[in-house]
């Protein structure tokens, strides 16, 4: 198999697996409008306020949150400080990704993911139920979602590293990117 029919798949499986997941994902946010505007018109309108919206409400937000980060990433919408790096050619913007990747992002999210994986252990080991509300759901399944973020986080991380380091080393366009005008 050529070596480009490689990359090329490489980076198609896993925007394809951001892109599949963030449009799903999506959805949340109807949801979540949704099960808030019950919760106004429950509170305000008949009064009778519910127990379970706010849990619902912050595990949905967060879920959305977190399966989106590599959607987002994929997209390039994460907050960037374009004063000076627009300005760049395309190959010192690449050298600049791959710096800010290997010495903050990977270290930050290899951390994060390091550090979530006994956490959501041991709330799936003591059957965790929230204690911000009084209905107390249980809170592992959503918990569970941090790491599984964090991970789609860091292989669409992976790919964005790889595309600027093709750029660095060759100075191409990498597979799957649109090329400047």
């Amino acid at each position: 198999m050529p070596d480009s029919l490689l990359k090329k798949m490489f980076f198609k499986i896993i925007d394809t697996i951001s892109e599949t997941i963030g449009r799903l994902i999506s959805c949340l946010v109807i949801i979540l409008t949704l099960i808030l505007s019950y919760e106004i018109v429950a509170r305000y309108v008949f009064g009778a306020p519910t127990k379970w919206v706010f849990d619902t409400s912050y595990m949905l937000g967060g879920t959305f949150f977190l399966m989106g980060e590599a959607f987002t990433l994929k997209h390039k919408q994460h907050v960037r400080i374009d004063i000076l790096y627009g300005r760049f050619s395309k190959r010192t913007r690449a050298a600049i990704d791959v710096f800010f990747y290997l010495v903050l992002f990977f270290p930050l999210w290899i951390g994060i993911l390091y550090a979530l994986i006994p956490y959501v252990a041991f709330s799936w080991e003591m059957g965790e139920k929230s204690m911000q509300g009084y209905w107390q759901p249980v809170i592992y399944p959503f918990k569970t979602v941090m790491p599984i973020g964090v991970g789609l986080f860091l292989l669409q991380g992976l790919a964005e590293f790889c595309r600027s380091l093709l750029i660095l080393i060759k100075g191409e366009n990498s597979p799957g990117q649109v090329k400047e005008a």
